[in-house]
Order: structure tokens, then sequence, then C-alpha cells
């Protein structure tokens, strides 16, 4: 981020300062005595100075998050930005300055004829003017069109914009040079030349927009999805440089569908993927999604989208249970799903729409049918348009306990954070609580709070009068859980979860959402005679970094270990169309789904991804199906590797992570800022021996995000 910040203001002083250089050097030749000329070329000089000192600054920090940070974050830069920048600015400083600095004054007035010639050539202006154009595209792509991973034509495409918006100040600067070869007089006529001023911005003006209306039209018309899709990527598979799968089997990169029909026999359809369902369930649920007015404490109502009419639902069963859920949808015209979010069932299951089931319509229903073979905390949410539906309010809570409790805990919380749009505007809650609750807890008594963050961005909590242990994350339990200070904050990315846990001293504790300062925030206030007024917090001062924390995760995957894939996700940002809209795009690999490629594994490989983060903000990245064991952070070994569904990449952060391909099927990787996922910020992830069941677009209404 401080690289960004620096790239944003060093070239945008750049663009200014060669701006005016370029329009110092356009008004040289009209110098009629040596004294202006020797002002113009004196200021022209400094200005030209001062663009190459920030261009410097700029280059420098450039090559230090190349030694920092390494060079995936910083090879679109150096490959597309740098070389933009650097052959107009090289030019000036070999050729235009040292030329004009070499002009000595003839002692006569006015300027010798030679000396204007000199002044007037057209790439004494036109030099600047490029380096200002050049540096103007980069101070707009540090922010709106990230380069990430370019190659030839996009590298070429913005030295050829540079080209174009200089034609109309060229044909000028031609015009101008040819009367000074020819001895013309050249004359400030004020007038005049603010009419050649205007003209030449007007007819630059009318470049740039007809290269933006192509721009725009080019981009409604390729970024249209599909009207029906199976989802898979067929002409951009990634096998992680792998042996070849059956996707590809060597036939070359057009074949895959040819290739992929010709094995049906050896592969297995999504459909089928359901697991084992003889046995009978242990425990039923109902949920009907519904339309429901739900009023928060405040008093604020929510006109909501629900399961069972209520905010988040919460089932709770055992460890080893065979559980079954009907999914019944009432009157949501939309279509509805369940997904269980970090929950590793078999991908039928998974309630992706278009993946792994179609909606359920109105006046239909579903069945889920899983075995409960991980304890923890896990929240469920549909995955139909789940930017629009999850903020709504389709979501829950699963909480699987152990089939025998080895640890007892006086009080049990689940708490999940959501921002609410109501008729007071939004509003944070611990589910319907957008105040401070209050809740009785004896001293000596361990409390258990199960926090899940169902907003679409991170949140920060504290917990404050009492040391804290954090026992799993993503339903993961950590082994040898260190007691935290009370004025250590924690952070939580959207879909991350964390159990809590302390025992209750003789004072009050605190919990709640945000920083200290932030007072409207909802909160918890555990008491053990009589509540205080308010809470009253410290500022915190440390936050809780999971990577030096417990005791290192025991599995099959270390950083040490061979791998038989390698993937990798660059996280960045561009301005950009989305299905005929024009969007503030979140991209991996420069690239929105459906131009992402679909990475490829075969049952059982060991594989690695690499997370790079070069966009303006966080991205939790979601792998359906599986937990990822994560190996390092920024590129270093982490103290504690440990199991997550959901991690949290920060902007300038990079992280490797791991898994065993072990839950076969086709799956979901994306981020999960779903406001992020409905613009693009999706791939899957195929299993070489599955095949597609259903088809996602307008068509069957399965509108997945």
């Amino acid at each position: 981020m401080f690289v960004t910040i620096i790239s944003i203001i060093s070239t945008a002083g750049m663009t200014l300062l060669w701006g005016i250089a370029g329009m110092t050097a356009a008004g040289l030749p009209y110098c009629k005595t040596n004294k202006s000329l020797r002002s113009g070329k004196t200021f022209l000089l400094w200005t030209g100075g001062a663009a190459l000192l920030l261009s410097a600054l700029w280059y420098g920090a450039i090559l230090s998050q190349l030694f920092t940070s390494g060079w995936l974050f910083a090879e679109g830069t150096v490959k597309t930005l740098i070389p933009l920048t650097l052959v107009p600015q090289l030019y000036v400083a070999a050729a235009v300055l040292p030329k004009l600095k070499s002009l000595r004054d003839s002692g006569g007035e006015p300027p010798t004829p030679a000396t204007l010639r000199i002044v007037a050539h057209p790439s004494v202006a036109l030099s600047c003017l490029a380096a200002a154009l050049a540096s103007g595209i980069s101070a707009f792509s540090a922010v709106f069109a990230q380069p990430v991973l370019p190659g030839p034509v996009e590298i070429a495409q913005r030295f050829m914009l540079v080209a174009l918006l200089l034609m109309v100040p060229a044909i000028f600067a031609r015009g101008r040079y040819r009367k000074v070869v020819q001895g013309e007089q050249l004359h400030r006529r004020p007038i005049f030349r603010l009419l050649k001023f205007v003209s030449a911005g007007l007819l630059t003006v009318l470049t740039a927009i007809a290269i933006l209306v192509t721009q725009i039209l080019t981009g409604v018309s390729a970024s249209k999805l599909p009207e029906a899709s199976d989802m898979m990527n067929h002409d951009r598979m990634d096998e992680g440089g792998g042996t070849v799968t059956r996707m590809s089997g060597g036939s070359g990169p057009h074949d895959h569908r040819q290739h992929h029909s010709n094995h049906q026999a050896d592969t297995v359809e999504v459909a089928a993927l359901t697991g084992d369902l003889s046995d009978p369930a242990d425990v039923k649920f109902e949920l009907v999604a519904q339309r429901k007015k739900i009023s928060l404490a405040s008093g604020a109502v929510v006109d909501a989208w629900t399961y069972n009419g209520e905010i988040a639902p919460e089932l709770r069963v055992k460890h080893g249970d065979m559980v079954e859920v009907k999914l019944i949808n009432r009157d949501l015209d939309s279509g509805v799903t369940i997904h269980w979010h970090g929950y590793n069932v078999p991908n039928a299951m998974d309630g992706v729409p278009g993946m792994t089931q179609n909606i359920v319509k109105p006046g239909q229903s579903f069945t889920y049918k899983f075995r409960a073979a991980q304890e923890g905390t896990y929240w469920l949410h549909s995955h139909q348009q789940a930017s629009e539906q999850v903020g709504k309010g389709l979501f829950g809570t699963l909480i699987v306990e152990p089939a025998q409790e080895t640890e007892v805990y006086d009080e049990q919380l689940t708490v999940i954070n959501h921002r609410w749009e109501t008729d007071q505007g939004y509003k944070k809650a611990f589910g319907s609580h957008d105040d401070w609750q209050r809740k009785r807890v004896a001293p000596g008594k361990t409390v258990k709070l199960r926090i899940v963050n169902a907003h679409n961005h991170s949140e920060k909590y504290l917990l404050q009068g009492t040391d804290f242990r954090i026992a799993s994350i993503d339903g993961m339990r950590i082994q040898d859980p260190q007691p935290l200070s009370d004025q250590t904050a924690f952070r939580l990315g959207s879909g991350g979860r964390y159990d809590v846990i302390f025992t209750m001293p003789d004072h009050p504790v605190f919990f709640k959402l945000g920083d200290s300062q932030r007072e409207s925030s909802p909160g918890i206030l555990f008491y053990t005679d009589s509540p205080p007024e308010k809470p009253v917090l410290r500022a915190e001062t440390a936050e809780f970094d999971p990577s030096d924390y417990g005791k290192p995760v025991a599995n099959d995957v270390t950083a040490a270990s061979r791998f038989d894939r390698e993937f990798l996700m660059i996280l960045g940002n561009e301005m950009g169309f989305y299905n005929g809209n024009f969007h503030f795009l979140w991209t991996i690999n420069g690239e929105v789904y459906p131009k992402v490629p679909t990475f490829v594994v075969k049952e059982g490989d060991r594989v690695k991804t690499t997370f790079v983060n070069k966009s303006l903000t966080e991205h939790p990245m979601h792998l359906h199906g599986h937990h990822m064991t994560v190996l390092k952070k920024n590129g270093e070994k982490v103290k504690t590797p440990w199991l997550t569904d959901t991690l949290n990449v920060m902007p300038g952060e990079s992280y490797e992570v791991a898994f065993i391909a072990d839950n076969p099927g086709m799956w979901m990787d994306h981020c999960h800022n779903l406001d992020h996922a409905a613009t693009g910020m999706v791939l899957h992830l195929m299993y070489d021996h599955v095949r597609p069941s259903y088809e996602v677009g307008t068509r069957s209404g399965n509108l997945p995000d």
C-alpha cells in the first residue's frame, strides 16, 4: 500500500511538471528577446529536473518493493509502466535538456534563427508532453488499471495510447517548426495562440473520446456473460505445472472438450458426488426461505430475507451425526441454496447454483444430507446472488459439538456479526443486537464465544477485562493456545470464525466490535453483580497474529513438501466492464471470471497456492470443500502453520497455502467480500475425473457469487 501511495503522488506530480514543461517548451519559439528565451529555458530546465527527481523517487520505491516483496508484486509495473515513462524521460534527459542548457546568448536581439530552430524542433515540446502523458497513464494505472502479469499486447497498448494522444499536438508542432525553418516570424498574438491552444486541446479531447468510446463499446460486448455455461473454462486450463490430466491429456490447448468427451467412462458427474446417503438421518432440520420484516434491538426495521423468518437460525449437531436439512423456498423469486461455509461436505451438497445443484425456486425444495465429520463453528448461507442474499439475511450457523465433550463451558454464546440495511440506514449488529447486550456471569465461570463474521469486510474485535485464548480458527482447534492480553485486538475476514474462551473475573468484561474509540458499535457487557452504566475501554496495543500462536498443525503438507501442482493467484483491481456494466473490478491474475483459468488437479495431489495481494483492499480468499494449511507469509515460513478455509490477505501481503486434493468435485475458490465475487473475483478448482451436471446463466437462473 505504501508503494501504491508513493506511486500515485510521484506520478501525479510528474504529470503536472512534465505538462508545464511541455507548454513552456511550446512557447519558446515565440520569444522575441534572448532575455525572455533565457528565462523560459531556465524555467523548463528546473521543471524538467524536478520531474526527473520525482521519477527517481518512484523508481526507487518500485526497486524497494522488488527487493522487499518480490518480483510478483513489481512485475506488472516493471514490465509496463517503467518502460512507458522511462523512454520519453530518457530522451528528454539525454537529448533535450542538455541541448537547451548548451544554448548561449548571441548577445544580440532577437534570438538567432539557429537558436529558434533548436527550440522549435517538435521533439522538444512533444517529448515533454509524452513524458506527461506516460506519467498520467501510470498514475491512473496505479489505482484503476493495475498491470498484472502483462503480455506484449497490454504493454504495447499504453505506448499506442500515448502516440495517439500526441497526434494533434504533433501536427501543430510540425507546422510551427516549418514556419521557423522557412524564416517566418512567429507572433505572440494572445487571441490566436489561445484559439490554437483551444483547437489543439479540443482535437486531443475528441481523440481521447473516440478512443474511450471504442474501448467502451468493445468492453461492453466482450464482458457479457454467456446465457448458459457449465462453469468450466475449457479454453483456459491451468494444471499447476504438474503432470497432464484428463482435461488435457497432452492433446493440445484447444482440444479440452473433445478429449474430455472421449473419457466419459473414466469420469463422474457432480450430481453423483453425494457421499454415502444409505444411513438414516440422526438429526433433521427444515429451513424455509422467506421474506420477513425484522426489528433490531434499537427499533430499526430490516426488510429481510431469512431462513425460518429469523436472524441466523442455529443448527446444532454432534460430531458423527448424519445431518439432513430440507430447504424450502416460500417466496424468494430469484431462488435460493444453502452453502455450508467451511464444511467439507460431498460436492453435490455444497450448495453452489449451476455448479453443484440448481436453484430452489419458489414452491420447490432441496434436501441436503451429509455426515458431520468436522467439529467446530461454521455457518451457512445462500450462494445464489450471494452478495445480495447474504446481505439481506439469508444465513445461519452450524455448530458441531464433539461426540464426547472433553472441555466443559459454563456459558456458550454464538455471536454472528453483520451489517444490516434498515429504515434508519446501515447498522452493524450481533444478530439482532445493534446495541450493548448485558449478561450476568458468576466469577470463575468459563465462557466460550463462537464468533462469526457474516459482514462483507473484515472486522476488528476487542475483549477487555480479562485474558483470553483463541481456541479455534475456522472450526479447526488450535493446539496449546496461550493466554492473550486483554489489550490484544483480533481481526476476522469476511466468512471467518474464531472460538474465544475466557474465565470470568470478579469485575466486568467487555466484548465489542471495532476499536476502543467506536462507542456506537455493538457489544456484550459481562458482569457479576450489577452492570456498570457503560463500558470502560482501553486502547488496544497489539493485534493477534495466527502465524505465531499455539503449536504448528501436524498434517501431510509442510513448507518442505514436494507439491504435485503449484498455482498462483495475484489479486488486483482495475476499472472495467463486467456483464455489460461499468464496475471497479477485482481481478485474479489480471482477469475476471470467466476469463480466469480453471485450476485442474488429480485426486490425491498435494497442491500449493500462492496468494499475492497487489490491490488496494483486503481479500478473504475462500476455497470450498477443503481446509488450507498456511505455510508462508510474505515469503517467510510462519512459526505456527494453521488450518483455515477463509484466509484474509491484506494489501501488500502474500501467502503460500497448501492442501491435499481429497474431496473430488468442482469447487469455487473466490474472494468472500461477496461484492468482489459478484464482479468476477472467482475461479474454480476442478478434479480431472469430474464432469459438470448443471449450467450457470440467465437461461437456468443459476447465478452464483
